[in-house]
């Protein structure tokens, strides 16, 4: 076991005290034995023993503990300079246990200032890092700034409460709110602080607290206001997720509606000059060919016919590929207005029957028309149930064999009244069953030769459908043929069914009669003046709306042509001013135009409508019919 070093001074320095007691001890106790002690002498060095025993306690005492004190001063000054960030080094002498704890504590020291240095290495260079991070994170927020203002729309980062982390200005100006106080702002807040200016603010609201209750939900929020100009924003909000799937906060991209109308307007004019540069021509190619084909230039050969029946075909299938375009755009914005009447679907059938015959013949298919005697009347727009008939019809005949049979059936289901068009074709597999009513879907993914087309007919058929409040769906199972189902909204009052005009050509007038054709194309009044004048009649034309009004005045004719997309003088206002003078209100006037609604047309005055492109010989009939109620 280790003497302790300490204890051996301490030792040593008592025992020297105590040898010095011990002397005085003897002197001492040899006066006392002598035979006449002397009592004076003997209190003296009594005196003189207990001072110097004391003052040899006091000197040992105060030798140990200048040994050891004098060190632990050391110590705690070394101390001291550690808690001021100092590293001190003590100078040891001695080889006792104090002397051990300053070697101790100089080591303590050496090994502090070893890890303080590589502490202060790894912070430094972790610092370093922090501050390029901090840098790199400064470029990426101004960049993502400045992404973020150059976005035309509104764009807003928010966490879990709804509170917002990012936007940019276009959301400072939508809510009239400094950008720098955007942040840490509440949503509901910001749309509370225009509140006032908002059309429906109950129903945005609502929006809101249906967001909070369920922050996962993907929904849209309508901001219009109630300002001039109508303006109106579209907040479309979107839950951002972590890795865990939890919901951390949500974006949210805000719409100018505003700017998305006016690029509908713009898109709406841009298809209507389109259809307008494309149907005017093909009006014109069309019904030259028609003339031709007829006759009307002399006899042609079987082979001349061919490329004319050729030359139609293609041309009528461009129609239909423009008026599909127009149609569905139209449909999809809620533009395709509905005439709804009461209406006999054997009629509309008979009336799709006769549109697809031609087609039927050259593939040898036949029509089976099922329909019982007491389904009720429909109420829906002849016109569009007649486009649905077709398309489907067309349809099924392309896919249907040669030889083979189309059943057209049609019950009542409870308020309902469902038609369906059954093939026995090659049918179509579950995939594109699933996508079958998307635009631009092809069966088998391709244009084959014999369905080529746009795609567009059986979205075309949901989208009318739809607007009459019914749905339509198919069946259909690959080598067993195809079923489409549709339904329409059965009539109240039965018997009252719309009479559709039939196929009947009326009798010719015998005398020619003086016609006027209106139309601002030349080549168009062109083609219609030839289609009359080869029947014998007498043709004037005009190209413009203040040329045609005074060449009824003046030539007051049997009948007039009238295109209704005129520049300066439109038809419309040729109408009005025919119809309101008493030499020229009486005469009949078939209306030409590109629109597919003759609402306005008839409400202004007119007698009859027609579609460009025109068909001639559907022109021919209903001039016929016009004259013959002429007398």
């Amino acid at each position: 076991m280790r003497r302790s070093r300490l204890i051996v001074q301490f030792l040593v320095v008592s025992s020297i005290a105590a040898a010095v007691v011990l002397l005085m001890g003897y002197v001492l106790h040899r006066q006392l034995m002598e035979d006449m002690p002397d009592l004076a002498q003997i209190r003296l060095i009594t005196w003189i023993f207990a001072g110097l025993a004391v003052s040899l306690i006091i000197g040992a005492a105060m030798i140990h503990v200048r040994l050891v004190s004098r060190r632990i001063e050391r110590l705690l000054d070394g101390m001291e300079g550690i808690r001021k960030g100092q590293y001190p080094r003590l100078v040891v002498d001695g080889a006792d246990e104090v002397s051990e704890l300053m070697r101790g504590f100089n080591q303590t020291v050496e090994e502090l200032r070893g890890r303080d240095e590589k502490l202060l290495s790894w912070t430094s260079k972790r610092e370093t890092e922090m501050v390029k991070l901090s840098r790199t994170l400064e470029e990426e927020k101004e960049k993502l700034e400045t992404v973020l203002d150059s976005i035309g729309d509104g764009v807003i980062v928010l966490d879990s409460e709804n509170k917002v982390l990012m936007a940019n200005r276009r959301v400072s100006e939508v809510f009239g709110v400094p950008l720098e106080a955007l942040t840490r702002a509440d949503l509901g807040r910001l749309v509370e602080q225009v509140r006032h200016r908002l059309v429906h603010p109950d129903e945005v609201e609502q929006k809101l607290h249906e967001l909070e209750r369920n922050p996962g939900v993907v929904d849209e929020i309508t901001l219009e206001l109630d300002e001039p100009g109508g303006q109106a924003i579209r907040l479309y909000c979107a839950p951002v997720r972590g890795a865990d799937g939890k919901v951390l906060g949500r974006i949210a991209t805000s719409l100018d509606l505003g700017r998305e109308r006016e690029l509908d307007r713009l898109k709406t004019e841009f298809l209507s000059t389109i259809s307008h540069e494309l149907r005017t021509p093909l009006t014109s190619v069309k019904g030259a060919l028609g003339l031709i084909r007829g006759g009307a230039v002399g006899a042609i050969s079987s082979d001349m016919r061919e490329l004319l029946d050729i030359a139609l075909t293609n041309t009528d299938r461009l129609i239909r590929v423009i008026s599909d375009i127009l149609d569905i755009f139209q449909l999809e914005r809620g533009q395709g207005r509905m005439r709804m009447v009461s209406l006999s679907l054997l009629q509309g059938v008979l009336r799709a029957e006769r549109v697809v015959e031609t087609q039927a013949e050259l593939r040898k298919v036949t029509l089976d028309i099922q329909l019982p005697e007491d389904l009720p009347a429909v109420k829906g727009d002849p016109k569009r149930v007649e486009q649905v008939l077709v398309n489907l019809l067309t349809n099924a005949i392309k896919f249907s064999p040669p030889k083979s049979r189309i059943l057209i059936r049609g019950r009542q289901d409870g308020t309902m009244v469902e038609v369906t068009v059954q093939d026995f074709g090659r049918g179509m597999s579950p995939e594109f069953r699933d996508r079958l009513f998307q635009k631009f879907e092809h069966a088998q993914g391709a244009l084959m030769r014999e369905s080529q087309g746009a795609g567009l007919g059986l979205a075309i058929c949901r989208h009318i459908v739809d607007a009459h409040g019914g749905r339509i769906w198919a069946s259909s199972e690959l080598g067993q043929g195809s079923t489409f189902c549709f339904t329409l909204p059965a009539e109240d009052r039965p018997g009252a069914t719309l009479l559709l005009p039939g196929g009947r050509r009326e009798r010719r007038p015998e005398a020619p009669r003086l016609i006027l054709v209106i139309d601002d194309d030349e080549d168009v009044a062109r083609v219609i003046s030839y289609a009359f004048e080869s029947q014998g009649h007498r043709v004037i034309a005009a190209h413009n709306g203040r040329d045609a009004i005074d060449l009824a005045k003046k030539h007051r004719p049997d009948m007039l042509t009238l295109d209704l997309a005129m520049p300066e003088v439109d038809g419309y206002t040729v109408l009005r001013a025919l119809r309101s003078n008493e030499e020229t209100k009486k005469i009949p006037i078939i209306c030409i135009s590109m629109e597919t609604e003759p609402g306005l047309a008839i409400s202004n005055g007119a007698d009859y409508f027609l579609e460009k492109p025109l068909d001639i010989e559907k022109l021919r009939q209903v001039a016929d019919r016009a004259l013959a109620e002429m007398g």
